[in-house]
């Protein structure tokens, strides 16, 4: 029987100097079938003609070109085209060990999965550091309501790119356009939907340190985390029919730590003059004492109103 085709999705932009090495990772996949999407996101170097290039040597690459849109853009695009019963993401200047794809498939096909997660090495091209899952989860298979408690406490349930998913989970949602962390929104997404997980202790993914990389957003990325988990738990209300009070709580928690976090940056950029009383009582209501204390703190030495 044929295996199933996986859909691998990858923004391209700005990554000439590491695009081959990230493509050539994924074509040489132990795991065959496989649907390569290029989406070229209005690169002005020479990325769109090397994933032209691609196209005419192999194909299971599929290339999208379009106008500049950000990685959540091309994300979304890229898995509007997606035929796979199983999905991939990778950033376009990382890449895989050739058993990647072929190992979380077998752990998923085993175990009747919903996802499955490697763990990753992070790497500046020359040394590398592993990163492992914490406690005992690893090689477990974690179920139901124990799958959306990792939003909370395992990094590397809060990336996309390490993993395998089935179709059926990610179906549906999509990335919030404009955004650096489209990763915090869209993980915590599948994680609810997802009653059956496995994280591997094979680091099988090698996440790129570029300081230049498209997943590098400075200052405005803590914004756009304030905006991310605030629209998280918005949606998971909304169209996921979150009502279990506990995890209102925890999603509660984490946008007032978040928000703690934006408001005391130095940022003259992204600056905040006031506050409102709403947002305020909320903060204070859902940080725990220490941070409360810095909180105010810091509305009083940056001369902020609480209006």
């Amino acid at each position: 029987m044929e295996d199933k085709l996986l859909s691998v999705i990858i923004p391209v932009y700005k990554v000439e100097k590491y695009l081959q090495r990230c493509v050539d990772s994924v074509l040489s996949q132990t795991y065959k079938n496989l649907e390569v999407i290029l989406v070229d996101d209005g690169s002005p170097d020479r990325c769109g003609q090397i994933c032209d290039e691609y196209l005419e040597k192999d194909n299971r690459i599929v290339v999208l070109h379009q106008e500049n849109q950000g990685p959540s853009g091309a994300r979304n695009n890229g898995l509007s085209i997606a035929k796979g019963e199983y999905i991939a993401f990778v950033d376009s200047d990382d890449w895989l060990d050739t058993n990647m794809y072929k190992s979380l498939i077998e752990l998923i096909e085993t175990y009747d999965l919903d996802m499955a997660r490697c763990s990753v090495n992070i790497s500046d091209g020359i040394s590398k550091s592993s990163v492992l899952p914490k406690g005992n989860i690893i090689n477990k298979v974690i179920k139901d309501d124990d799958v959306f408690e990792l939003y909370f406490t395992e990094f590397l349930c809060k990336i996309v790119w390490n993993v395998v998913y089935k179709r059926n989970i990610i179906e549906g949602i999509l990335s919030p356009e404009r955004c650096h962390a489209q990763d915090n929104y869209v993980s915590g997404r599948y994680l609810y939907r997802t009653k059956r997980l496995m994280i591997s202790d094979q680091c099988l993914y090698y996440y790129f340190t570029n300081p230049a990389g498209i997943t590098n957003g400075g200052q405005k990325r803590l914004l756009d985390i304030c905006i991310c988990s605030k629209l998280l738990r918005d949606d998971l209300v909304k169209h996921e029919g979150l009502t279990k009070e506990l995890y209102i709580q925890c999603l509660n928690r984490k946008l007032a730590r978040e928000l703690f976090h934006f408001i005391r940056a130095k940022s003259e950029k992204y600056r905040i003059k006031s506050v409102d009383k709403e947002q305020y009582k909320f903060i204070n209501t859902y940080l725990d004492f220490g941070r409360k204390i810095r909180f105010n703190f810091s509305l009083k030495k940056k001369g902020i109103k609480v209006m």
